[in-house]
């Protein structure tokens, strides 16, 4: 499948410059369009809870002040994304633009819950991606509607941007739904890579040779692929395992399945998923 829409949401935070510039490299590898998504809040949803007391002057403050707050951030993130289109040397597209050339890179303002329209956005885009967390996961709540609700694939930006993605890969393979869903997303970047290898790590299950089916399909696309087995260190997660492996190879992507339990159970015990969204070093192209 060829990757012709990026999508990446905005909040108009200065950390957003790294995530923008990995975005334009994707955008640019695939001859893509960047389509940046800022979500201003209704402030009309706040309402219900300011409570029957409070004079309609107060109200109107408020929502002047929401409104005043959103149009800030809006041209923040307006302005970092024009920087970053011209420092990759993309052209912007106007808002309404159906025919637009590509690569290119469009901003676009909407207003609503941001988790329903980054939702919304993404299940016409073929990949979303989002900004590594420094306090908490990648994304937050906002990445798992991209990828549980509207069920697209995301791409993880490390804190620096990354100007190669996919000429080394490394996948992490479990054998599970989640990770071949992951691989078949990430067919585009595995077709272009100069190097491919496959990441067995700890339990292997019934595979009497880890990673070999994998392999096997991978040869029907044209792709050939080198296979790893690793034990997992005691003490190590697997997605610390992945990550310390994929940074060995010199990899600078990393395919995996995403949320292999439930979301709670992986907030609860901290699982791959979640390892994996709070400490990535290098881009990281993840599915559900």
């Amino acid at each position: 499948m060829a990757v012709r829409k990026i999508l990446v949401p905005l909040s108009g935070v200065d950390t957003e410059a790294a995530v923008l510039g990995t975005a334009m490299t994707v955008a640019k590898t695939f001859g893509a369009q960047l389509v940046g998504l800022f979500v201003r809040p209704d402030p009309t949803e706040a309402l219900p809870y300011l409570g029957d007391g409070v004079s309609g002057q107060v109200i109107e403050q408020l929502m002047q002040a929401a409104k005043a707050g959103s149009d800030q951030a809006s041209d923040k993130a307006r302005t970092m994304f024009a920087d970053a289109a011209s420092k990759a040397g993309l052209p912007l597209a106007p808002k309404e633009a159906g025919t637009a050339p590509l690569p290119s890179a469009r901003f676009l303002d909407v207003a609503g819950h941001r988790d329903d329209m980054v939702a919304a956005h993404s299940r016409l885009s073929d990949i979303v991606v989002f900004g590594e967390g420094n306090a908490g996961a990648a994304g937050g709540s906002t990445l798992e509607a991209a990828m549980m609700s509207a069920g697209r694939p995301v791409l993880i930006a490390p804190k620096a941007c990354a100007i190669h993605v996919g000429g080394t890969v490394a996948i992490g393979w479990d054998g599970s739904p989640m990770a071949a869903h992951a691989v078949t997303a990430a067919i585009p970047f595995l077709e272009m890579a100069k190097s491919v290898t496959i990441l067995c790590i700890g339990d292997h299950g019934d595979e009497a040779e880890p990673g070999s089916l994998l392999a096997d399909y991978l040869s029907l696309h044209g792709i050939s692929a080198g296979i790893h087995v690793a034990e997992q260190p005691a003490g190590r997660s697997v997605g610390g395992a992945l990550l310390d492996q994929a940074e060995k190879l010199g990899a600078d992507l990393l395919v995996v399945g995403g949320y292999g339990h439930s979301r709670l159970r992986e907030f609860i015990v901290g699982g791959a998923t979640q390892h994996i969204r709070s400490h990535a070093t290098i881009p990281v192209l993840m599915a559900h």
